[in-house]
């Protein structure tokens, strides 16, 4: 481990089990455009070789389990139908009929990842006293308007939790941006940063971070 850094890429993967696929009520073409159209597609490849041993990357596509969701009833995208387990499509359209035993399967798989999350973060703060955590992402102007009726959206945008504010790393992101001529924005339009489930609402000095969404257009 070479640094306490450790950059967490929950939405990069396409894989949708097969026995799943089969049960959209899409048709199938339908559903690899949306499983594309929602992928951060593009984003693995910007993770330096330095900071790839503290990726935590999801191999599964958010169409069969969305990791970053709460699945504890307060999740707010459970209203379009895209908790952690995607019941609609950013259309609107009926996309899935989760039956008991995927919710199950999806609840397994979505808890074996932030235990690994949880373990990898403990790992990095026993040796370094310290983690800093990127939660790497990339987005489309067409998604953030289809879904919320935004525009006018940055080239990158740096979402920040208060409670583990990295100010540094903050500054140092915004420099960077500055010097590649990209504009920014802070929370817009995505707001907050992942915090680890076994951390999240403790005082933790100790842990700090950011989430980094980078415009598709930058990556095209």
């Amino acid at each position: 481990m070479k640094n306490n850094i450790l950059v967490h890429v929950p939405h990069s993967s396409l894989y949708i089990p097969e026995e799943y696929a089969k049960t959209a009520l899409i048709s199938w073409q339908e559903l690899e455009a949306e499983n594309l159209f929602m992928c951060d597609t593009g984003i693995i490849d910007l993770i330096p070789e330095a900071l790839k041993e503290n990726a935590v990357v999801f191999p599964y596509s958010r169409m069969f389990c969305d990791v970053e969701r709460f699945r504890d009833g307060t999740e707010p995208m459970e209203a379009w139908g895209m908790g952690y387990i995607y019941t609609k499509d950013s259309l609107g359209r009926e996309m899935f009929r989760p039956t008991t035993e995927h919710v199950a399967e999806v609840s397994r798989i979505y808890d074996e990842h932030h235990e690994r999350l949880n373990r990898k973060v403990k790992e990095i703060l026993e040796t370094y006293g310290s983690c800093r955590i990127i939660d790497l992402h990339s987005y489309s102007d067409e998604a953030v308007d289809r879904l919320f009726g935004y525009r006018g959206c940055p080239d990158v945008c740096i979402g920040v939790e208060p409670d583990y504010y990295d100010a540094n790393l903050v500054d140092g992101i915004l420099s960077i941006c500055r010097g590649l001529g990209l504009t920014t924005a802070i929370d817009y339009p995505y707001k907050g940063a992942l915090v680890p489930n076994a951390y999240y609402g403790k005082p933790n000095p100790g842990i700090t971070s950011i989430m980094l969404e980078i415009n598709k257009r930058v990556l095209e």
